[in-house]
């Protein structure tokens, strides 16, 4: 589940203009890939089309592509364990 994740935020933080290369599990959000609160929106809607969870992206302090993944693994887990 953490590889499909971590393409998925991959993707859509390409689809933002960020070269591939540029992203990596310790990389932070803000600082080093330099997103804005709007592209944080941007991000967590498109965890939440393709994963049906809701995320909040933390684009401010040092938030890195792996926190990012890790909530988003935790959010699906909790999904699923309501649905049980």
């Amino acid at each position: 589940m953490q590889d499909d994740v971590t393409k998925a935020i991959t993707e859509i933080l390409c689809e933002l203009g960020i070269e591939s290369t540029a992203i990596s599990d310790s990389v932070t959000l803000g600082d080093e890939l330099e997103l804005d609160s709007t592209d944080a929106v941007e991000v967590s809607l498109g965890l939440k089309r393709r994963f049906r969870v809701e995320v909040k992206v933390q684009v401010k302090g040092d938030h890195t592509v792996a926190d990012l993944r890790d909530a988003v693994v935790a959010a699906i887990q909790e999904q699923a364990m309501a649905a049980d």
